[in-house]
């Protein structure tokens, strides 16, 4: 097998990748980095570090003598050699810069502001560096609640985040959503917003999302 994710379906990264991999039904290989044991971290696998991903995250991908890492990158280059109702629109210069708006706000608002909230609430404890500051969980609560109003009134609109189809913006979404609502205990950030739970309840149906949840509750 040819195509192989180096990471680990704990990682809302990795669930990225797979979900893309599973939307396009290509068959692909996950080689598990178990964290504890600092496989993806210059120290424990310099060869990952020189061969994978230079800065020792996850995931890195291989499509035969193709080598990418970074998952955003992973996902644009999928969509490009498979093209879907995923992908990007072409032909049409106005849906491309909706497309590459929504791109946009989800990387540099959505998950910058849950990704923070993580950190605080989560990984600060657990990794014994400190205690939560309440100030900054304040300040990243507020910004994920207007995002979050954001996507509200853009789904009054439209049934998804980019128009009327499903597409990789909305699946870039799907594993920090599940994160907010089972790590963080947020779920209240969706349910209370009627559009922005249906459109979370019509994701959830599809067979790729609960191929990768099911993937993910094994663990």
């Amino acid at each position: 097998m040819s195509t192989i994710v180096y990471g680990n379906i704990l990682s809302t990264r990795t669930q990225r990748v797979l979900l893309l991999l599973e939307e396009l039904r290509i068959k692909y290989e996950l080689h598990t980095l178990h964290f504890e044991k600092g496989e993806h971290q210059n120290t424990k696998d310099p060869e990952y570090v020189k061969e994978r991903h230079p800065f020792a995250k996850v995931p890195a991908f291989q499509d035969a003598d193709v080598n990418i890492f970074e998952s955003r990158a992973i996902c644009r280059y999928l969509v490009n050699r498979y093209p879907s109702e995923l992908s990007p629109p072409t032909g049409d210069n106005k849906a491309l810069a909706l497309f590459e708006q929504a791109a946009s706000v989800e990387a540099s608002y959505f998950e910058s502001a849950v990704e923070k909230l993580a950190f605080e609430l989560i990984f600060k404890k657990a990794l014994g560096i400190g205690e939560t500051d309440e100030a900054t969980v304040n300040q990243q609560r507020a910004q994920l609640s207007k995002v979050l109003d954001y996507y509200e009134n853009t789904l009054s609109q439209q049934d998804y985040l980019a128009g009327k189809t499903y597409s990789l913006i909305d699946l870039f979404h799907v594993p920090w959503i599940g994160f907010i609502q089972h790590r963080l205990q947020l779920s209240n950030e969706i349910d209370s917003r009627k559009n922005v739970k249906a459109w979370w309840n019509r994701v959830n149906q599809r067979t790729a999302t609960k191929t990768v949840l099911a993937k993910l509750t094994q663990h």
